[in-house]
């Protein structure tokens, strides 16, 4: 029998933590948030994330850049937000004007205000497994929050991630890297026969590669564990990159689209922000 990962129970769980958080810190909690509002999913999610924020005691201040936005600009208003003490935390949401460097405006934000854990230098403590406090990119550790959650075990397990993007597969392949998994990183490149190789050896699987039904039961090995973190919309409804039918009775836990990874990304976020503030209010 496959078991559901529910990501919104366990987010929920996540918010109620926080929210009690908020509530013994002396000074208010502000997220900036960067934004392209010429696109669609962009506004919806920053629009979803500051409904959630303000429900937990965060503050909110979303940006939207405009219409000739450049790296040079975005980089300016980037440095004034790190530069005001009422700020205390900096989410760049992706993807930013194809005239903007995303990359560059990423590794701009000051680590102590990095709420999403994509700047050069939190992914590189990241990387190192570093023992300091830091930041990782709030998609990837929800997914470890879920898994921690349910109790399924990391260490010594196969694991392999598709999808290498900055927001969610490099990060991905580190957390469970730390976590002692021996992880497989797949992308666009990996050749299909090899990946379908990788798959069956599996004990846990996460994908993110905005492809509709991209793996479906076939691929996976008996009882492997499958996080999806694919977004989709086929005839209006939304969908994940795993085939949900295909792998019941295969897998033996799968997130559900909608409901699973999505909240957590959002409940982590929220925490990071106010681990943030914590850290900023300590100093």
């Amino acid at each position: 029998m496959t078991e559901i990962l529910d990501g919104a129970a366990v987010a929920k769980l996540t918010n109620a933590k926080t929210a009690e958080r908020v509530a013994k810190l002396d000074k208010p909690v502000t997220l900036a948030v960067i934004y392209d509002p010429q696109n669609d999913g962009s506004r919806l999610y920053v629009g979803m994330k500051s409904k959630k924020a303000a429900a937990l005691g965060i503050q909110t201040k979303d940006i939207p850049t405009d219409a000739n936005a450049t790296t040079e600009s975005v980089l300016q208003l980037v440095a004034e937000l790190n530069a005001d003490d009422n700020i205390t935390g900096i989410l760049v949401q992706s993807p930013l004007a194809e005239s903007v460097k995303g990359r560059e405006v990423f590794s701009a934000v000051a680590p102590h205000k990095d709420a999403d854990g994509l700047g050069a230098t939190v992914q590189g403590m990241l990387f190192a497994d570093a023992l300091a406090d830091y930041t990782v990119a709030a998609t990837p550790q929800g997914v470890m929050t879920l898994l921690n959650h349910y109790g399924i075990e990391t260490f010594g397990k196969q694991a392999v991630v598709v999808g290498r993007s900055q927001l969610f597969g490099r990060p991905m392949f580190a957390l469970l890297n730390n976590a002692d998994a021996t992880v497989t990183l797949a992308h666009r490149y990996t050749p299909a026969a090899d990946l379908k190789r990788y798959l069956k050896d599996a004990d846990i699987v996460v994908v993110g590669v905005g492809k509709p039904n991209f793996i479906n039961g076939a691929d996976l090995k008996q009882g492997a564990v499958v996080v999806d973190v694919g977004m989709n919309y086929v005839d209006g409804k939304a969908v994940g990159d795993v085939d949900f039918a295909s792998v019941q009775g295969i897998a033996s836990y799968i997130t559900p689209v909608p409901g699973g990874v999505g909240p957590m990304t959002i409940a982590t976020l929220l925490e990071n922000t106010v681990t943030l503030a914590e850290q900023q209010q300590a100093n």
